[in-house]
């Protein structure tokens, strides 16, 4: 009976949920196949925090991204979600304000960074 508890201990503590509802495991999954895995938090319209976590866009997925914001920049916020969104707390996916959010601030956090030009 100790020993069966313990396991089931174990197990939990093997499975505890990180924020937005992903594990350990999950995270380190993604690290290892993305290298660079970045957390992001939003309320909603009850005040809890919610937390999507997104992978750094290839040339490919950014080049689809321009391709659709030629068009529609909403469209263009979604092909970003859907390629980029690796997880996190489902009524992000669900809502549309919530989703349109968090991928804006995504999308403002992988801009280009300014470079310093020297003409010598």
């Amino acid at each position: 009976m100790l020993l069966e508890a313990m396991e089931n201990t174990e197990t939990a503590a093997q499975v505890a949920l990180l924020d937005g509802n992903i594990t350990d495991a999950q995270l380190k999954r993604w690290k290892y196949q993305y290298k660079r895995v970045v957390k992001l938090s939003v309320e909603d319209d009850d005040g809890t925090t919610l937390f999507a976590y997104f992978r750094k866009p290839t040339i490919d997925i950014r080049s689809a991204v321009l391709q659709a914001s030629k068009m529609d920049e909403f469209k263009a916020l979604e092909v970003l979600f859907k390629n980029c969104y690796l997880g996190g707390d489902t009524d992000i996916e669900d809502d549309d304000d919530l989703r349109l959010n968090i991928t804006t601030s995504f999308s403002d956090f992988i801009q280009p960074k300014p470079v310093k030009i020297e003409v010598l």
